[in-house]
């Protein structure tokens, strides 16, 4: 991949994790899915970035065990202590978005499923590699689940490519990117079996049917090259 086009998505979620944790930093009780997907909206700016690649998605308590796509951010779902709040951020800026995505439990203890789906992510960021076809890390993460005696909620994909804004995808970018993130051939599903290479959102939510959580990571993939963008350290993986 074009140096370049590495370096603008590197920046991007660098920005992208800072504003999910400003996001972080400012919730409070009484706060409903879409005044926190508006609390984010107002951060954009502040972060270097001019709008959304995908809407903000918000899920709090029981929603959490639900795929989120199709789904707008509840005025009537409101936080309170001991709710887990699920958050995914796609903002964009430039020739480049970021996506970063967290589970939390608002002023209460973390749950073990928490630290189950963050070590899944990070595990199936890790064995992301070019000899590894896009989908095999749909089963890893899913056999991931049930090991733990869990399930994934999100059984149509667990992740996509992130496009940059070249060849067709220079017009209307970045809804053009988006667009095309929903052809099969750029989802991270079960029969995809095409070579992992390029930039890759991994978000595999995890449930046990009262409870849900995922933390979404950005891998690139691009011969030797194998690391999680906006990330110093593998181990940083999940944590704002």
């Amino acid at each position: 991949m074009d140096s370049t086009v590495i370096a603008d998505f590197e920046d991007a979620q660098r920005r992208a994790i800072a504003l999910l944790s400003a996001v972080h930093g400012r919730v409070e009780a009484g706060q409903s899915e879409r005044d926190i997907a508006e609390l984010a909206t107002s951060l954009l700016s502040i972060h270097g970035f001019e709008g959304w690649f995908h809407p903000p998605e918000v899920q709090i308590g029981v929603h959490t065990t639900q795929a989120p796509i199709w789904r707008i951010p509840s005025p009537s779902i409101r936080l309170k202590p001991n709710d887990a709040l699920l958050i995914s951020l796609g903002p964009w800026g430039g020739r480049a978005f970021g996506d970063i995505g967290s589970t939390f439990v608002f002023e209460g203890d973390e749950p073990p499923i928490l630290e189950i789906a963050r070590a899944c992510t990070r595990a199936t960021c890790g064995y992301a590699s070019r000899y590894k076809c896009i989908g095999e890390l749909f089963i890893y993460a899913q056999t991931w689940a049930l090991n733990n005696r869990l399930s994934l909620a999100n059984r149509r994909s667990i992740g996509h490519a992130l496009l940059p804004p070249e060849g067709p995808l220079a017009w209307n970018f970045p809804r053009s990117a988006h667009a095309a993130t929903w052809l099969r051939r750029h989802q991270i599903h079960f029969l995809n079996p095409r070579r992992m290479t390029g930039i890759f959102a991994i978000r595999p939510q995890i449930t046990d049917g009262r409870l849900g959580a995922s933390f979404q990571e950005v891998v690139i993939v691009d011969g030797d090259v194998h690391r999680v963008l906006g990330r110093d350290h593998d181990a940083d993986v999940g944590k704002f």
